[in-house]
């Protein structure tokens, strides 16, 4: 059966490069994205002020698409979505965007039939009215992301702390400096969003504090101010070292008989980290080795810890535990003042407008996605998910699974066996629950093996098995050229 009509539900980075995928090959393509503008994270009401990349702009573009020179090293917000629509206008993508039209359902027909039925609900910019339609498409793809759902959690007594003219907000909904000025703001969490936040606030606001449960490893952006992080930590090379599943023969030799040089090859990184920043000094040390976290390392902002250790921010281990009037109450007794209560608490990773028994077979009790690839699900036909493998290569990883899709669609390249897709997942599942020390996010990051990954879906379309994908040694050791990877496609489609 050859599919025609396709569905992609979100227009941030992934669902513009699987547009772009399958426009590009001929596909009739329809956008649905429920926000005014494109963008995803990157949409204008989702950012916050002085909201960044955490990649470098030549690591976080597309493969044949670079960003302009003139952007900053580490975009803003604002940039990306200069970026991102310039995009979608060169590949003529935008026009195939449905703005302010929220997916509210879909399910599929009958078995004979095999088409999927996408119910919007679509918002007139002028009357404000609503409506609502539905639609028949072959093949759908989600990707809505993985933060998408923001995660606020309710405490006990939380309508006392508003009745008396306090704000809670979640990180998505802090959009205006000025609700911050001269107020006294504490900030849960800290991810990036929280450490952004709590910077600015420490900037304008009368007091900031900072409150976490655990600290995570933040990587400066030049390390002992000279070498920019990418040199350290976004080579082939550096992935190497940390531990996966399925190793080549370097890899092998470097994880045992090597294994005391990787030890102290990342004590080392530690110690440059620690004595920079002042982990210890100001008690934000993580109680975890780097490599033993999955998605739990970012690039610390500018400022953030001489803020700290000035004591503009106040940061605090604890946990809420409840709300009072004027403030909160944490775990260890302490009762903190507050204007502003900001949660950079994260996302929840959920699909809801997916049919019911559908969505009981893609995600298992511990929330975790049952995705072949991180892009297919083994019993949903003629649906695909893309973003749900996060990484600092966003757009890269989104843009290899788009081709990854594009090849099974057209049937180019076969799959395994329903059992032996399940198996695959399990062993996934299975290995990061047994190395590292919390699984987030779904089991969807894949930050520590990303390229790893991006190999093994390249293997996959590589059926004639004729593409070397490191052709020169140098390359393994140097910041990654992203443009390397449209070169790979045009060989692997030059094999057919």
């Amino acid at each position: 059966m050859k599919f025609k009509n396709i569905c992609v539900i979100g227009a941030g980075i992934s669902g513009l490069v699987t547009a772009k995928t399958f426009l590009e090959d001929g596909y009739n393509v329809t956008i649905f994205e429920k926000k005014q503008g494109l963008g995803g994270v990157w949409e204008k009401s989702r950012t916050y002020p002085g909201l960044s990349t955490q990649s470098t702009s030549d690591t976080y573009c597309f493969s044949d698409y670079p960003m302009p020179k003139s952007y900053a090293d580490w975009p803003s917000a604002e940039e990306m979505r200069t970026y991102l629509t310039s995009y979608a206008k060169h590949f003529g993508v935008i026009d195939k965007i449905r703005f302010q039209t929220e997916v509210i359902h879909v399910s599929q027909k009958l078995a004979t039939n095999l088409k999927w039925v996408v119910t919007v609900k679509s918002t007139d910019t002028n009357s404000r009215q609503t409506q609502e339609e539905n639609y028949e498409f072959d093949f759908i793809f989600v990707c809505n992301g993985i933060f998408s759902q923001p995660k606020l959690p309710s405490f006990v007594d939380q309508e006392k702390f508003t009745s008396s003219g306090g704000l809670v907000l979640h990180s998505t909904e802090f959009n205006d400096t000025s609700i911050i000025e001269d107020k006294r703001v504490v900030v849960i969490g800290v991810g990036k969003s929280a450490c952004d936040i709590a910077n600015l606030a420490a900037k304008t606001a009368k007091e900031c504090t900072l409150v976490f449960r655990q600290a995570i490893w933040q990587v400066p952006r030049y390390i002992l101010g000279l070498v920019n992080y990418k040199l350290i930590l976004l080579t082939r090379w550096t992935e190497a070292l940390f531990l996966y599943r399925e190793m080549g023969k370097v890899e092998t030799i470097l994880h045992s008989v090597g294994k005391p040089l990787v030890w102290c090859y990342w004590r080392i990184v530690e110690k440059l980290i620690s004595l920079q920043l002042g982990l210890d000094a100001c008690g934000m040390k993580p109680e975890h080795h780097i490599e033993e976290r999955e998605c739990a390392v970012i690039a610390s902002p500018p400022g953030f810890f001489q803020h700290i250790h000035s004591g503009k921010i106040k940061p605090i281990k604890s946990s809420i535990t409840r709300f009072v009037p004027g403030g909160l109450e944490l775990v260890n007794g302490e009762t903190i003042p507050a204007d502003v209560v900001i949660f950079g608490t994260g996302f929840r990773q959920e699909v809801p407008f997916l049919e019911e028994k559908y969505r009981q077979i893609l995600v298992d009790e511990e929330g975790n996605f049952q995705l072949y690839r991180h892009l297919i699900h083994p019993e949903i036909s003629q649906m695909g998910f893309v973003g749900y493998n996060s990484s600092l290569y966003t757009p890269l990883t989104s843009e290899v699974g788009a081709w990854w899709l594009l090849d099974y669609v057209n049937g180019i390249m076969p799959l395994p066996s329903t059992l032996e897709m399940y198996q695959e997942i399990s062993t996934e599942l299975d290995w990061m629950k047994s190395h590292f020390s919390k699984v987030v996010v779904g089991g969807t990051c894949i930050t520590s093996f990303c390229l790893r990954y991006i190999e093994q879906l390249l293997k996959d379309m590589d059926t004639n098995h004729q593409l070397v994908i490191w052709k020169r040694i140098p390359q393994l050791f140097s910041v990654l050229d992203i443009s390397m990877y449209q070169k790979l496609r045009q060989e692997l489609n030059s094999y057919r």
